[in-house]
């Protein structure tokens, strides 16, 4: 987790990044329909909806068959840094000649059982066969695109296109910078209308601006703020001892907002940025809803690229008043250091589990975050396999923490068996991604899809519109 893991964990949002694969066929920028010229009328493929917004659902279908005939359909994709992924199912059509992706699953090919979203995390390079896999480029301007090409037995072909954008071609959004007392950040809302429900956006250890997702938020009817803490000009260059006091001005700043409505604030935070929104949201009262993606239910050690050399001495992510907030250091072997020097580390579960085994009970309390004292509700999203660390067990305990003192307001934890740290957002190749962030391929994309439409709801449940 730090600066390999600092520029690699959990961004998380890293924000990591996402989403677009600029595809060697076309321009995916530009618009696109249905269904490109089939050489036959009758065989076609189709998605619907061809273009829209991060996250949302689509079919796939292909007609124009015999029955019992088989089909050949092809995924590609191609990433930010011009690299090609690809994948491919064959499919036998119904007895109307048909097949629809969606309840069928395929007879051979890079994924098994019914899966609409099978081709997508299923596709890899070419060339990746034996290899450590890299990740996904994604383009976190333009969203991402991909062709589909169906093959018939009878030589007939037919392709579509599947577009997925952060904000509609054609949809206004209004960009304001965030320049102010050394804060930085851009906030995001729709052009007409408002005002309207505010949402502060915390990435994680990454670091820098979110603006595809203040983009996601802001397409959804939401005024919504990514605001840079650390690696960001202007701003600390490691996520060590943040002053908490940083975030509550910028919260007096969104308040200032004509176009953000008076007590309607919530804060959504991944992996580090999902452990400061609840820190945040313990000690000040400005949320009327808290989004917890992955966090941790403690204040841990500070990532600092000086991790590594032999004076280093243990650092506090977050600060408060001018003082360090107490929290559980790492306690990390010889050995994982140095497989984390070398970009080698599959996983961070062990060093979290034998840090918290090795700390004093009486440290870790300290260190502990105090839900309870939040005066808001919370949703907390999780994968059974996050190997970045336990938040599926972080979040466990947050919730019996907050069922021990009957917490008023709602709390709901979505765990998604199987899925890894980075299963919060409806990435294109979730299952493409670092290899610390863990998780099944297939229960990954299926987390992304269902974590946004869960954050998404309960926003507009308790911030209305």
């Amino acid at each position: 987790m730090r600066k390999n893991r600092v520029l690699r964990n959990s961004s998380v949002f890293v924000f990591y990044g996402l989403l677009l694969g600029l595809i060697s066929l076309a321009d995916p920028r530009s618009e696109c329909p249905s269904r490109i010229s089939p050489i036959s009328e009758s065989f076609t493929i189709q998605v619907q909806p061809v273009v829209a917004l991060m996250g949302t659902p689509f079919s796939l279908t292909i007609s124009g068959l015999k029955p019992a005939e088989e089909v050949t359909v092809k995924a590609q994709a191609t990433d930010k840094r011009r690299r090609l992924w690809q994948s491919s199912a064959v499919f036998v059509a119904s007895g109307l000649g048909a097949v629809d992706v969606s309840v069928q699953a395929p007879a051979s090919g890079n994924y098994s059982g019914v899966d609409i979203l099978g081709l997508l995390w299923s596709m890899k390079p070419p060339d990746s066969q034996g290899k450590r896999l890299p990740s996904f480029a994604n383009d976190e301007v333009d969203g991402w695109t991909v062709d589909f090409l169906a093959q018939a037995a009878s030589g007939e072909t037919a392709s579509a296109r599947l577009r997925r954008v952060y904000q509609m071609p054609g949809q206004g959004l209004v960009r304001i910078p965030l320049d102010k007392d050394g804060m930085r950040g851009f906030l995001y809302h729709p052009a007409g209308g408002g005002p309207f429900p505010g949402v502060l956006i915390l990435g994680g250890s990454n670091g820098g601006l979110y603006e595809w997702l203040a983009q996601a938020f802001a397409s959804q009817g939401f005024a919504a703020l990514t605001l840079a803490y650390f690696n960001y000009p202007g701003l600390p260059d490691e996520l060590v001892e943040i002053p908490l006091e940083y975030f509550h001005r910028a919260v007096a700043w969104m308040k200032e907002q004509p176009m953000i409505k008076a007590g309607r604030l919530g804060v959504a935070g991944g992996s580090k940025g999902g452990e400061l929104a609840l820190l945040l949201a313990s000690h000040y009262e400005d949320f009327q809803a808290v989004v917890a993606w992955t966090p941790a239910a403690h204040v841990w050690e500070g990532l600092s690229q000086k991790f590594f050399s032999a004076d280093y001495v243990p650092v506090s992510s977050w600060s408060l008043d001018g003082r360090a907030l107490p929290f559980v250091p790492f306690a990390y072997q010889a050995e994982e250091k140095e497989k984390e020097k070398k970009g080698e580390i599959n996983s961070y579960i062990a060093s979290h589990l034998r840090s918290l085994a090795q700390s004093d009970p009486a440290l870790i309390q300290q260190a502990r975050i105090p839900v309870e004292k939040i005066k808001a509700p919370i949703l907390l999203v999780s994968g059974t396999e996050d190997q970045t660390w336990p938040a599926d067990k972080f979040c466990r305990e947050i919730v019996a923490k907050l069922q021990s003192v009957r917490f008023p307001y709602e709390v709901k934890h979505v765990s998604h068996e199987a899925a890894g740290h980075s299963s919060f957002l409806p990435y294109l190749i979730t299952a493409n991604t670092a290899p610390i962030n863990g998780g099944a391929d297939k229960a990954n994309a299926a987390g992304g899809i269902d974590s946004w439409k869960e954050t998404i709801a309960f926003l507009l449940r308790h911030l209305g519109r």
